[in-house]
């Protein structure tokens, strides 16, 4: 009697958290535990040549704009705020953009074919030109803060978690 109530509340123990766990999954009761600010590129595109020295991250505005609007002047601004918040972690980015008009600040690139779906978005690059993350470009500077603040918190993790660093 005794081995059957031990097998009884050995296997309640063992299954009962499983049993929660499929619930909680299947109800959508737990939630996703992504922390990152961007939409991460479900398909691999290679936006820029591979990197060399110490950039290990590229913030590219892909546009094809040929004179610089609020939108493009927006993008600019936020990613500088980005770069002059880095502070000492400057080394590790540079600022790029493809297509579109050359502008005197960034680094340019012709654009690419095959990203259009990139169009009027702001792009975290790895060393190696693969496109990782965007984030959207907004019409009014107040959102554009915003934005900067997301990419920075993104760029700063994937900072931290860079082996070559």
């Amino acid at each position: 009697m005794a081995k059957k109530k031990f097998l009884v509340l050995f296997l309640l123990c063992s299954l009962l958290p499983l049993a929660f766990a499929q619930a909680f999954l299947s109800l959508g009761w737990f939630g996703s535990a992504t922390t990152n600010k961007g939409q991460w590129l479900k398909e691999e595109i290679i936006l820029l040549p591979a990197a060399s020295g110490d950039v290990h991250w590229r913030l590219v505005y892909v546009t094809n704009e040929t004179e610089c609007t609020i939108r493009c002047q927006n993008a600019h601004y936020g990613m500088q705020q980005v770069y002059t918040a880095l502070g000492r972690k400057q080394q590790h980015l540079d600022l790029w953009q493809t297509g579109g008009h050359k502008p005197q600040v960034l680094q340019w690139q012709p654009l690419p074919a095959g990203v259009e779906q990139l169009q009027q978005q702001l792009v975290l690059v790895d060393m190696q030109g693969l496109a990782l993350m965007t984030y959207p470009v907004a019409e009014d500077k107040t959102q554009m803060v915003q934005t900067g603040k997301a990419i920075l918190t993104d760029l700063n993790k994937l900072l931290k978690y860079d082996r070559g660093l």
